[in-house]
């Protein structure tokens, strides 16, 4: 076994690690190395802290006693910014050092920082780490009204989150449907239904180009269709890339995330990613991708910390589940979700609810993706169907049309 092991990150993915290696290898030395001011917390609430519903300690995961109690040592409040995997160490951007015997990357993503004209003015933000959603915190507390910019899954959250906090929302989409390319047409139908119940004013088809400010605070958005919007507080959400670029030089192979194998090894024996920083071969789609959820983040942890600690080697063969909210809305995003499928076949199954359905995707008689409104028990079976490829006999016999019954699915599925 290792005597010491560092972890890059303390997500979802770092901290479970971590906790699984602490199962198999009680004796090790066990660092946390991570940018965030408190471990693990959890992330998908985050816009919901940003706005003053939440505090910091409903967001936690763990509570801090429990790393004293497994003895993982954290190293908050510091960024890594150099690996050296020939002498084993990595560096911080407060210039310390920290060897390891095994190594697990474990770092999340960046928000991407846009050019705009005006982008550095005070009351334009983005957000990822907890420093942003505080000093969002003051401002949502004085603002009246907010444009936020991106029809990301962020971007929806923070608009729905800044509404229900008693602002008035503008919310620029640069695509013309909001909710594409992450739903299908329906399910976008629904999202667009739900934001004007909302009360959000949504522009599709428009994007920022440029923000005007007075005094060095901002005072007006102006958009490439030749909109002015006057509002001295503007939310950015323009997508998110693995935090890698710190490891460029370092000779790992990396893509757009670290390059690992099906145990979560990176192109160095003893080093590991997990989580948002990895890159790893989906089984359904058999391309390499990173797989930006929660759900997967975790499950992955597991398997790193468990094949880092020497136990017998675990792989990893989860899809994507992505478990999404709107208002009253939850969707799950399985497998190739949304995607298009080569020579596949979409079909929807509806039920009485219009806000209840599932939209599947089969190519050669096995289901490779599936995007599910309101169903949460189908989607723990789909789920199991798509990553086994399970192929179920006449499927394409059950499903000629564009549309079922969702009575008809549940006979297909048992």
């Amino acid at each position: 076994m290792a005597k010491n092991y560092v972890i890059v990150g303390s997500g979802p993915a770092g901290i479970t690690a971590a906790e699984n290696i602490r199962k198999v290898d009680t004796r090790a030395e066990i660092t946390v190395i991570s940018a965030e001011r408190v471990p693990m917390f959890y992330r998908p609430r985050i816009p919901e802290y940003a706005v003053g519903k939440l505090e910091i300690e409903a967001l936690m995961v763990k509570t801090m006693n429990f790393y004293d109690q497994e003895r993982i040592k954290l190293q908050l409040g510091v960024r890594a910014v150099k690996l050296d995997k020939e002498r084993k160490i990595v560096e911080t951007s407060e210039g310390k050092q920290y060897g390891y015997d095994k190594l697990l990357i474990a770092t999340g993503i960046d928000p991407i920082m846009p050019s705009y004209p005006g982008r550095d003015l005070k009351g334009v933000f983005t957000m990822h780490y907890l420093y942003h959603a505080d000093q969002m915190r003051i401002i949502t507390k004085e603002a009246k009204e907010v444009v936020v910019v991106g029809g990301g899954l962020l971007g929806m959250d923070m608009a729905e989150e800044l509404k229900k906090a008693g602002l008035e929302v503008k919310f620029l989409v640069r695509r013309h449907v909001l909710g594409d390319p992450f739903f299908d047409e329906y399910g976008c139908k629904l999202i667009q239904e739900e934001f004007a119940c909302l009360g959000v004013n949504v522009f599709t088809g428009t994007e920022v180009q440029a923000f005007e400010g007075v005094d060095g605070k901002l005072a007006k958005i102006i958009t490439t269709d030749g909109k002015q919007m006057e509002s001295s507080f503007c939310f950015l959400s323009i997508g998110a890339v693995p935090a890698v670029n710190w490891l460029r030089e370092s000779g790992l192979k990396i893509d757009k995330g670290v390059l690992v194998d099906g145990r979560l090894q990176s192109s160095e024996k003893d080093i590991f990613s997990a989580g948002n920083s990895a890159q790893i071969t989906d089984p359904v789609s058999k391309k390499q991708i990173v797989q930006t959820n929660w759900f997967n983040a975790s499950t992955q942890g597991r398997i790193a910390g468990n094949n880092m600690a020497g136990d017998e080697p675990m792989e990893y063969k989860a899809t994507t589940n992505y478990l999404k909210k709107v208002g009253q809305l939850s969707f799950n995003l399985i497998g190739w979700g949304n995607a298009m499928v080569e020579m596949g076949q979409r079909t929807y199954f509806k039920g009485d609810n219009p806000r209840e359905y599932i939209m599947i995707t089969t190519r050669e008689g096995v289901i490779v993706g599936a995007v599910v409104c309101g169903l949460p028990k189908i989607s723990l079976k789909l789920k199991e169907q798509i990553e086994k490829q399970i192929v179920i006999p006449n499927l394409e016999k059950f499903i000629p049309q564009k549309e079922g019954k969702l009575d008809m699915l549940l006979k297909i599925l048992a």
